[in-house]
């Protein structure tokens, strides 16, 4: 889309362009950070050992899976950037595919651990849902 459909003579404005594109940008950014991260917290957790433990500090204690919120992130900004009905549909795909699962390990959580488990955290997206 970027380099081959996206029409740059068509815009009335090439700063808002370049706007979109860099908010879009540090979005899509944060996202990545966020998804590494948690990945990485999830790693380490496993190499310790010792069967299964509720993942602290963080985005963890927003959010079951930190993870996929920065996935989520990541096509949000991405489709800030490209302003395009392409890049809303993988923002919507990747909401469609994510949140289910999210949803599924939060009460994975919430069932294995039970009172162990903090209440306050959500599934995903942070404060929401």
């Amino acid at each position: 889309w970027v380099s081959h459909y996206k029409d740059y003579d068509g815009e009335s404005d090439g700063r808002l362009f370049w706007w979109r594109f860099l908010i879009g940008l540090v979005i899509f950014f944060c996202g990545m950070w966020v998804n590494i991260w948690s990945d990485k917290v999830l790693v380490g957790l496993k190499k310790q050992g010792g069967g299964y433990k509720v993942p602290r500090g963080g985005w963890f204690e927003l959010v079951s899976c930190p993870n996929y919120f920065g996935e989520i992130l990541e096509w949000f900004g991405w489709a800030v950037m490209t302003w395009s009905w392409v890049g809303l549909g993988f923002f919507l795909y990747t909401c469609a595919n994510l949140v289910p699962r999210a949803l599924a390990h939060h009460k994975w959580y919430l069932e294995k651990f039970g009172e162990d488990y903090p209440k306050h955290r959500k599934a995903v997206i942070p404060f929401l849902y």
